[in-house]
């Protein structure tokens, strides 16, 4: 939803031609759509928060240093230790909603490396992201403003910001569809690798 409204916000703009991405956090772990109807409080479960949708222009050498600073939300991880997916998050206390995402380009995240030195092939259409490479980046306000610290956001050209409350557009778009079909738009876009290889 985020990145098709950015999109439509953009046309006949300079801007029009930048690949756009989507950035999200995982806002509750135990938000869940039952098959059957899907009611308001359900989408006001998934979007917790009043934030307003936005989009900033980044390069690729700005989203590979966003995604290292995401991924401190994991543990290092030692070789051979167990991967227990619940001793693998939230890292020095950082909460999931801190725990950012992106949609629209590949890659991994090994948590064998330390932090600031884990996202690995980070792609866009199969080919590698080149440090000078421009992007169209939707974003919540409060992250663009600075919440949760990540870098050059907060500094980065907005694009776009019609005062879009997020929550509601998320509601709009699943009635207009009239169907939430995980498969028209759930993309495995990152995985966890320890040392290059698939942690599961």
């Amino acid at each position: 939803m985020q990145t098709e409204t950015v999109k439509k916000g953009l046309e006949g703009t300079a801007d029009a031609a930048l690949p756009v991405l989507s950035i999200s956090a995982p806002f509750s772990r135990s938000a869940v759509f039952p098959a059957g109807p899907v009611s308001v409080r359900d989408m006001a479960g998934l979007y917790i928060y009043d934030n307003t949708l936005m989009a900033v222009k980044l390069t690729g050498a700005q989203l590979k240093e966003y995604l290292e600073y995401s991924a401190r939300y994991f543990n290092q991880l030692a070789p051979g230790a167990p991967a227990d997916p619940a001793a693998l998050t939230n890292a020095g206390g950082i909460p999931d909603y801190n725990y950012d995402q992106l949609s629209g380009v590949t890659y991994d995240i090994d948590v064998a490396k330390p932090v600031g030195q884990r996202v690995t092939g980070l792609s866009h259409q199969g080919q590698p992201v080149t440090d000078d490479q421009q992007f169209a980046v939707a974003i919540n306000n409060y992250r663009q403003a600075g919440g949760g610290g990540f870098p050059h956001v907060t500094t980065a050209p907005v694009l776009y910001n019609a005062q879009v409350e997020i929550r509601q557009a998320l509601i709009d778009y699943a009635t207009a569809t009239g169907t939430i079909d995980p498969a028209a738009f759930a993309e495995a876009d990152w995985r966890l690798t320890r040392d290059g290889r698939p942690l599961f």
